[in-house]
């Protein structure tokens, strides 16, 4: 109790002491506990601060090197060097360097460099990366953008997530096979180099609850027109029964043929890992392999597989 009485009468003198009141707000450092308790007083939407420290919530026009706050930075204006925050950053206009937030990066304007949040990210156009647990948001990015779940953009060339709803970029509908009996129909999205796979189907070779849920990632490599590689790393779950599934995970190799605008034809090999505990779906499990390990309570194998497929691109 004494610390924290210590810090706020510490923050009250600063208050008087160095808060300026003529036009040229600038500090090299300042220290508040919520805007205005703090060393720029009811001023500090006017200052522009070299470093920052805000025990909760911080107000300042303008941020140049370094800024941590508990809960909150609140910078109207532009903000350069490193914004970290236990909960938010909010720049109302550009933004440059690094801004880390355990829920959310906000700005208004541009931002150049790295955002990293627990929950989302947003800026208008971005130069550099944005990585978020759940969502990224921008209009025109150049880098990557890496979600959780989900990014939009107008324009990304290498966003990563499981949906991406990029206005210039790619989505479409694709149904597959492959070697094991899965028959998905699957939603593709991205940009012009990665997408994401969202898939669901059946196994005809399931004795019962047949049902499959797919969930990968993927690269194109351009090679002509009508010709691409794709790349994709994807993980299956087949069964109903959510305590004994069994397990797939692959990558896949595939040559794309592009008909037209709005067909591709693909197929090609994959290496792939299965497991379950389940005995009944054993008979899922192909022939041939390049391990097994098979046991009394789990069966597990590794084995080359294919897949075919076709898509429509909207």
């Amino acid at each position: 109790m004494k610390t924290i009485s210590s810090i706020l009468i510490f923050v009250f003198v600063c208050n008087i002491v160095f808060a300026q009141t003529d036009g040229n707000k600038k500090s090299s450092f300042q220290l508040s506990f919520i805007s205005p308790m703090g060393t720029n007083g009811r001023y500090a939407r006017e200052y522009t601060n070299d470093y920052s420290l805000n025990l909760l919530v911080g107000v300042s026009k303008n941020e140049r090197r370094f800024t941590l706050g508990g809960l909150s930075n609140i910078i109207l204006s532009d903000a350069k060097g490193v914004q970290v925050a236990g909960l938010s950053n909010y720049v109302g206009n550009s933004g440059e360097g690094m801004q880390w937030a355990g829920l959310a990066n906000v700005n208004k304007g541009r931002f150049n460099g790295l955002q990293i949040a627990g929950l989302f990210n947003t800026a208008t156009c971005v130069r550099g990366v944005q990585i978020a647990g759940l969502v990224n948001v921008a209009n025109d990015v150049k880098g990557v953008q890496w979600a959780g779940l989900l990014n939009i953009a107008r324009n990304s060339d290498v966003p990563i997530g499981l949906i991406n709803i990029i206005k210039n970029g790619e989505m479409g509908m694709a149904v597959t096979y492959d070697g094991i009996g899965n028959a998905v129909a699957s939603f593709r999205s991205g940009g012009k180099y990665t997408y994401g796979i969202l898939g669901i189907g059946y196994n005809h070779k399931m004795k019962k609850n047949g049902l499959v849920a797919e969930a990968g990632l993927g690269a194109h490599i351009p090679v002509l027109k009508w010709l691409r590689i794709n790349n994709e790393l994807k993980v299956s779950s087949i069964g109903c029964d959510l305590s004994n599934p069994v397990y797939n995970a692959g990558y896949l190799l595939l040559s794309a043929f592009r008909i037209g605008r709005h067909f591709e034809l693909f197929g090609g090999g994959s290496i792939n890992y299965m497991e379950t505990k389940n005995r009944d779906a054993e008979n899922v499990f192909p022939n041939h392999s390049l391990w097994k390990g098979n046991n009394s309570e789990k069966l597990q194998q590794a084995y080359v597989g294919y897949q075919v497929g076709a898509q429509f691109i909207f």
